[in-house]
């Protein structure tokens, strides 16, 4: 090794950086993956964009003046992996079998770089999931929203604990009721009504126990309408950080309903 190159030594911030970069390039190599069929030449202006942009990515992740962009430099950017031919131009077929095999070991390699990152990042406990679930684990649940959701969570399937989180609210709230023959925001507007509940959070005595009784009304309603329905009729990826609060939240509403008065 001369003194022009040295070996990349990146933080976790840079290495949490690269990994998005990392997958907006796999983004990309998957698109030109998809339109290989209508590429017949090797000078195909997408092969150079695409080859441009992955030299670039190296650079950001490493800098041009270190070993591991020399070490990953062929592997990543050299997408025309069919052979030139001197005097004569490179059959359709061959030229799209060269780059395939050439997408195909630049993606493996940038999933492997991203593995490691990934790894090192989470034996360091710096990786967001890993936060995000050591941030779940100290949380103080209520009973019925920690049987809904903690499996779900700690799996990685963070809309459906959010959903199975409201739908255990909703079943807390009807058997602390006894109203079963209502269901979601019907049911909650019913028993948690400021005018004549089921369940009480205050004595109702005066026009701020009334706001205080409805403000909580639209709140656990609000879960329904804002947390379950949505993820119960369409597909929705939501993030560890964002299902920690919404279950956090819900939580919060089934201690309520516990200490409401029937």
């Amino acid at each position: 090794m001369n003194k022009e190159t040295k070996q990349a030594d990146l933080s976790y911030n840079e290495m949490k950086s690269a990994i998005q970069k990392i997958d907006r390039r796999l983004e990309d190599i998957k698109t030109i993956n998809n339109e290989v069929d209508s590429i017949s030449e090797r000078s195909d202006p997408r092969i150079k964009i695409l080859s441009n942009k992955l030299d670039q990515l190296l650079c950001d992740i490493y800098g041009s003046q270190t070993v591991d962009y020399i070490r990953y430099y062929d592997d990543v950017t050299y997408l025309n992996r069919s052979p030139l031919y001197m005097g004569r131009k490179t059959e359709p077929h061959i030229v799209r079998d060269g780059l395939t095999k050439g997408l195909l070991r630049a993606k493996q390699q940038l999933e492997a770089i991203k593995n490691d990152f990934v790894e090192k990042l989470d034996d360091a406990g710096e990786n967001e999931s890993t936060k995000t679930l050591k941030a779940y684990e100290g949380l103080e649940l209520h009973k019925s929203i920690e049987k809904a959701a903690s499996k779900l969570f700690r799996d990685g399937h963070y809309a459906h604990a959010i959903e199975d989180s409201v739908k255990a609210l909703n079943s807390l709230v009807r058997l602390n009721s006894g109203i079963d023959n209502k269901d979601g925001t019907e049911l909650m507007e019913f028993v948690f009504n400021p005018t004549t509940p089921v369940l009480k959070f205050n004595n109702l005595t005066d026009r701020q126990d009334k706001n205080e009784q409805k403000g909580f009304m639209m709140m656990f309603s609000g879960a329904v309408v804002g947390l379950r329905n949505p993820r119960a009729h369409k597909i929705i990826n939501d993030s560890p950080e964002m299902a920690l609060e919404f279950i956090a939240f819900i939580s919060m509403l089934a201690s309520l309903a516990d200490k409401a008065e029937k």
